[in-house]
C-alpha cells in the first residue's frame, strides 16, 4: 500500500492527473503461469486445457481477455514486466 502511495506522490509531483493503471506492464497467459507454477514450486505439477466448446459449458459469458495501457503510470515510475515481476514474487 505505501508503494502505491509513494507512486500517487510521485505522479502529483510530475504534474499527472488522470486515470493511472498502476500495474506491471505486458501480459502473461494462463499456461505461462502454470509453467511458471511448474519450475519454481512443483516440478511434477501437470495440466491440461480444456477447448473452447468444454469452456462454453461452464461459464455463463464469454473469455475476455484485457491489456491495460501502463504508459502514462510509466512516467511517474518504472515497473518491471508483468513476467518478471512475478517471478520476482515466487
Amino acid at each position: 500500500m505505501l508503494s502505491v502511495c509513494c507512486m500517487c506522490l510521485l505522479q502529483a509531483q510530475r504534474g499527472l492527473t488522470g486515470i493511472m493503471n498502476y500495474t506491471n506492464p505486458g501480459t502473461v497467459s494462463h499456461n505461462e503461469i502454470l509453467q511458471m507454477y511448474k519450475e519454481y514450486i512443483d516440478p511434477d505439477f501437470k495440466w491440461s486445457n480444456f477447448t473452447i466448446e468444454e469452456q462454453s459449458k461452464v461459464i455463463v459469458a464469454a473469455r475476455s481477455n484485457n491489456l491495460l495501457d501502463t504508459k502514462r503510470v510509466s512516467y511517474a515510475v518504472h515497473l518491471l514486466p508483468v513476467s518478471f515481476a512475478v517471478v520476482g514474487h515466487v
